[in-house]
C-alpha cells in the first residue's frame, strides 16, 4: 500500500461555539475536523491521531480516522452481516439456511444487557425472527421491514457487543455456554451445539480477515468436549419384513409414493436424490437387475433461501462435484415396482419419476416432504404392531436408507461397495453403521472360542 500524506494542524479555539476547541487534520486531499468542549479533550484526541500516524496505521479517506479504530468498534452483529454477505452468492440454499441459523444464535447470545432505565429489550421471539428473516438475510436488506421488525433490529444493532470482547477467554466461554442451551433454557442437542460452535469459529475467522481481531480466539480455547455419536439406533431401523409391510400399506390416495419409498429402501438413496430421479436415469430391464444413475439432488429448503424462489432447487449430489454421477444397482423387485409406477402414473413434464399432484394437475412439482411424511406415518400405523410402533421402528422416512445399509452389511456385502452405493466414505460408513452389524458378534465368539477353549483347558465356569 502506498504511504499516505497526513498533516495535523494545531488545535484552535473558535469563540461563540458550544464546543469551541477544534482538531483539524488532512488525509491525502481530504480535510477533517472534530470539535470538543474543552482544550484537554481536544489535545487528547489529537495526540491519539498523531500516535496512530507515527505507527504507520492506515487512515480512512472517508472518516479521516485510523481504520483500526473503526474495526475495533465492529460488533458481533456487524461482522455477522459482513460474513453472510460474503458467503451468500456461492453457498447452496441449505448452507445459507444453516449459516443464518448459526449466526443468529451467535448474535442473540452476545447482545449486552441494557442499563437500568434503558429501553426495554424486544420480545425474544420477535428479535429472533427479525435477525433471521431480515438482519442476516441479504436479499431482505433492500426492503423496508415492518415497524416492529425495524425496532428490534435497531435494538440488536445498538446492544450487540464488540467482537473484540470475544478475545477474552472468560467472555468466550460464557458465549459457548449460552450457545449450548436453547431459548427455553433446555440443553441443546449435541449436533445443534456442534453446528453453532462451528459457525462461531467461521465468524471469528472472518473477524480476523476484517482486522477486528488479531487471531481467532476460539482456536486456542481449550474446553471439555462432550461425547457425541453419529451412530444409528438399530432398534429404529426397519427389517426387510417391516419395510415391505409399510411400503405395501401406503394408502391409495398416496399410491404414487409407494415406489418412492421402495427406491429409498432397495437402492439406499436419499429422499432428495429420489425426488430428482428422472426416467432417463433408470435402466429397467424386463427381467433381472436394473440400475439407477443418480445424477442430481433436490433438497427441500424454504423459498427465502433460494435465488429463484424454488424450494426444491436442483443441485449436485451430496459431497460430489457438479455433473458427477453415482450408479446404483437395483434388484428385480424394485425394477418391477418402478415399471409398474411409470405405467400407472407417468412422469412429470421434465421426466421426473416422482411428482406431487396439485389442483392444476399440469406442472407436477417435486414431492414435498410434508406429503411423503404424512403418507409414511399413515402406512406405519396401518402395518406395524403396537409393540413396533412403541419401539419407534421406522419413525422417519430416512430410516429406509438405514435399512438398506443394514441389509447390505449384515449380508457381508463389501464395505467399499456398500459405501459406494450409499454415497458415503468408508470411514463414515463404519462410524454410522458398523456397530450394529448382525452376526458379527456370534462369528467373533465362534472364532475366539477355538482360541480360548482347548481339550486340555475346559471352558471357564461362571
Amino acid at each position: 500500500m502506498e504511504s499516505q500524506d497526513i498533516q495535523f494542524w494545531a488545535t484552535r479555539k473558535r469563540a461563540g461555539r458550544r464546543k469551541p476547541w477544534e482538531v483539524r487534520w488532512r488525509v491525502d486531499t481530504s480535510t477533517f475536523g472534530r470539535s470538543f468542549l474543552t482544550s484537554a479533550l481536544a489535545e487528547t484526541f489529537r495526540a491519539k491521531l498523531v500516535t496512530a500516524a507515527r505507527k504507520g496505521e492506515v487512515f480512512s479517506t472517508s472518516t479521516g480516522k485510523p481504520l483500526a479504530w473503526e474495526r475495533s468498534r465492529e460488533t458481533v452483529y456487524s461482522v455477522a452481516r459482513s460474513f453472510i454477505q460474503s458467503r451468500w452468492a456461492d453457498d447452496s440454499a441449505n448452507t445459507r439456511k444453516a449459516l443464518n441459523r448459526g449466526l443468529t444464535s451467535a448474535v442473540l447470545v452476545t447482545v449486552r444487557t441494557p442499563k437500568r432505565g434503558a429501553k426495554r429489550a424486544p420480545d425474544a421471539a420477535l428479535m429472533g425472527r427479525a435477525v433471521t428473516q431480515w438482519g442476516l438475510r441479504p436479499p431482505a436488506w433492500d426492503a423496508v421491514p415492518p415497524d416492529d421488525i425495524a425496532s428490534a433490529l435497531r435494538w440488536v444493532d445498538d446492544t450487540s457487543r464488540p467482537v473484540a470482547d470475544l478475545a477474552d477467554p472468560a467472555v468466550l466461554r460464557d458465549v459457548l455456554a449460552a450457545l449450548s442451551r436453547l431459548a427455553d433454557g433446555r440443553a441443546a442437542a449435541r449436533a445443534t451445539f456442534r453446528v453453532r460452535r462451528s459457525t462461531l469459529h467461521a465468524l471469528l475467522d472472518h473477524a480476523v480477515e476484517l482486522g477486528a481481531l488479531k487471531v481467532n480466539p476460539l482456536t486456542g480455547l481449550k474446553t471439555r468436549r462432550k461425547r457425541t455419536s453419529d451412530r444409528v439406533d438399530p432398534r429404529r431401523v426397519p427389517s426387510l419384513d417391516q419395510a415391505q409391510r409399510i411400503i405395501d400399506a401406503v394408502p391409495g390416495r398416496w399410491g404414487h409414493l409407494s415406489a418412492f419409498f421402495a427406491v429409498l429402501y432397495y437402492s439406499g438413496c436419499r429422499p432428495a436424490e429420489a425426488r430428482a430421479l428422472r426416467v432417463g436415469d433408470c435402466d429397467l430391464p424386463a427381467s433381472g437387475w436394473g440400475r439407477l444413475m443418480l445424477a442430481a439432488s433436490r433438497p427441500e429448503v424454504g423459498e427465502e433461501w433460494t435465488d429463484d424462489g424454488d424450494r426444491h432447487a436442483e443441485r449436485e449430489l451430496k459431497h460430489r462435484a457438479p455433473g458427477e454421477v453415482r450408479p446404483v444397482p437395483i434388484p428385480p423387485v424394485l425394477v418391477a415396482a418402478l415399471r409398474s409406477h411409470l405405467d400407472q402414473y407417468g412422469t412429470a413434464p421434465d421426466g421426473r419419476v416422482f411428482w406431487h399432484e396439485t389442483k392444476t394437475k399440469t406442472n407436477r412439482p417435486p414431492v414435498p416432504g410434508d406429503a411423503y411424511r404424512r403418507a409414511w406415518q399413515r402406512a406405519r400405523h396401518a402395518a406395524l404392531t403396537p409393540a413396533e410402533l412403541s419401539a419407534g421402528v421406522a419413525e422417519r422416512v430416512y430410516d429406509l436408507r438405514h435399512g438398506c445399509a443394514s441389509v447390505l452389511l449384515s449380508n457381508r456385502v463389501s464395505p467399499i461397495e456398500t459405501a459406494r452405493r450409499l454415497g458415503h466414505s468408508v470411514a463414515q460408513l463404519y462410524t454410522t453403521y458398523a456397530h450394529w452389524l448382525d452376526g458379527e458378534e456370534e462369528a467373533a465368539n465362534a472364532i475366539l472360542d477355538t482360541v480360548w477353549t482347548t481339550p486340555d483347558q475346559p471352558k471357564h465356569a461362571s
